[in-house]
């Protein structure tokens, strides 16, 4: 553009310089600007609520909706060259005008051949040509640069993106954009804030997404999930009444079946508590068949024989596990366990909840669950009594002769299991948590009552220190035998020890202060 705007000044320069023998030609005057040329725009497009679940393992979402287009508005104003408007394109002025060339005046020659008249128009395009130029340049510089998007702008064209890609509640996204992309937490709050999402639709999108695999969720399951996905509870409620929970009822139902004993009261009971409205609990049962049923007796009834008669078993199966009287005879009919198996397995589950020793196992198998004397010596003897005796031993705060006395003497064990019961144990904490005993004891009355427990002094001393906030210097015998022994200079601890015991402290109180008394 700058080279064609000097061409043009020379050609009229040029022009001119023929011309100017007459004097009524006058150089036309080039001046003009040039407007600023395309703008670019930043173009951001409204998702359409079209949901997919998250693509990214970092928890990031992709879109390409969102993209810088390029403005095609132009400023109405365009460059022009007014010398061509005004001054040189009126032919008529200069030729109208014959009696100023046959005037008296004009055989001045001062008047047809002032250098500086003809050398005007050339000044005066070579200005035009270079503000031209500038103007050009400066619009040429300004359409090629693309104003940088603020942080708030690049947080909402992200949470746009991100929104179409993937779920969120209104926190969530606002968490995505400052944890995950970086933006500061007010340009978040304007991505977040600014969307444009539905968040009723996000709740929904979401509750869809978690229905869609395994474990099934229950109502209470989907709300709690809504709610800690940071939904209000008007989406959560949006969340939820998005769901076919008649569906979801029959495949929780069957879900359930799958993985656990149910009859068709407890089931239904269940699921009830479990948040599904009662129409929907009763067509999932509906829809499961009565084979199916057979088999969760069969299933029930295995997992709960003991030595009944089989009638007795019949009865059992009904009253503690709900089910029909034919279900209860097809189950008693076909658990197929061995009676003996049976006894181990009720035995494990017995000892596990309540460990106990060999002779209080027999009397619990023959007495509660009905096995016969057989059947629970052979269950006894699949189980594990050493540990038994160190799982009663872990419960017990005492000392290493308490824990075995217990073992040995309450419990019955064997002298092995009992000796092994209380060698596995760790005395140390054992007297942190005995010290909490004596809340209302000081430091040292603690540290005798632990050692007239059983524990060693170290053990003691440990429990005292790590299990209470008592304080050797509070202890108000110590304070005692400290100022007896400032009292007079030559005081030995054999002299303190004897204050002590004169003051109707007992030797092990004695003992213990002087052994803390200090050094030289």
């Amino acid at each position: 553009m700058k080279q064609i705007l000097i061409s043009i000044a020379l050609i009229i320069t040029l022009a001119i310089g023929s011309l100017s023998s007459c004097s009524s030609c006058t150089g036309g005057d080039m001046t003009g600007e040039i407007s600023d040329g395309n703008k670019f725009s930043n173009v951001s497009s409204d998702p359409n609520g079209v949901f997919g679940t998250p693509n990214s393992s970092e928890g990031e979402h992709h879109s390409s909706k969102t993209t810088d287009q390029l403005g095609d508005k132009k400023d109405e104003t365009s460059g022009t060259l007014s010398g061509e408007d005004h001054e040189s394109s009126k032919p008529e002025e200069s030729s109208s005008k014959p009696e100023e060339s046959s005037k008296p005046e004009s055989s001045k020659p001062e008047s047809s051949s002032k250098p500086e008249s003809s050398s005007k128009p050339e000044s005066s395009s070579e200005a035009s040509s270079e503000s031209s130029s500038e103007s050009s340049s400066e619009s040429s510089s300004e359409a090629s640069s693309t104003p940088e998007p603020t942080e708030k702008e690049k947080a909402l064209a992200r949470a746009k993106e991100l929104i179409e890609s993937g779920w969120y509640s209104h926190d969530t996204l606002l968490n995505s954009l400052q944890a995950v992309d970086g933006f500061s937490y007010e340009a978040s709050k304007y991505g977040a804030d600014n969307c444009g999402a539905d968040w009723k639709a996000m709740a929904a999108w979401a509750a869809k997404d978690r229905a869609s695999f395994s474990p099934v969720p229950s109502p209470n399951v989907m709300d709690s999930f809504l709610v800690s996905c940071y939904f209000s509870s008007d989406e959560v409620d949006a969340g939820m009444n998005a769901l076919d929970w008649a569906a979801l009822a029959k495949a929780y139902a069957k879900e359930c079946l799958a993985n656990g004993t149910w009859s068709y009261i407890q089931l239904g009971n269940y699921m009830f508590g479990e948040g599904f409205d009662s129409a929907d609990v009763s067509n999932a049962l509906a829809a499961i068949t009565e084979a199916e049923w057979n088999n969760e007796a069969a299933e029930f009834a295995k997992d709960t024989f003991t030595s009944q008669k089989f009638m007795e078993l019949v009865e059992d199966i009904q009253n503690n596990g709900s089910f029909s009287e034919s279900q209860a005879i097809y189950g008693a009919e076909n658990f197929g366990i061995d009676w003996y198996a049976a006894a181990v397995i009720d035995g494990s589950n017995y000892l596990y909840n309540t460990p106990t020793s060999r002779k209080y196992f027999i009397d619990y198998m023959t007495t509660v669950e009905l096995y016969s004397s057989d059947q629970a010596k052979y269950a006894a003897d699949q189980m594990d009594f050493y540990q038994a005796a160190a799982d009663v031993a872990s419960y017990a705060d005492m000392s290493f002769s308490g824990i075995y006395s217990l073992l040995f003497n309450t419990y019955e064990f064997t002298n092995g299991e009992a000796v092994y019961g209380a060698n596995s144990q760790d005395y140390y904490e054992k007297a942190v948590k005995a010290a909490q005993y004596y809340p209302s004891f000081s430091y040292f009355e603690i540290i005798e009552a632990l050692m007239n427990d059983g524990f060693t002094q170290d053990e003691a001393e440990y429990g005292v220190n790590y299990g209470t906030m008592k304080v050797r210097d509070d202890d108000p015998a110590y304070q005692k035998a400290i100022a007896y022994l400032m009292s007079a200079p030559g005081l030995t601890n054999a002299d303190v020890y004897n204050y002590l015991i004169s003051a109707g402290y007992s030797a092990t109180m004695a003992n213990l202060i002087v052994d803390h008394m200090p050094k030289g």
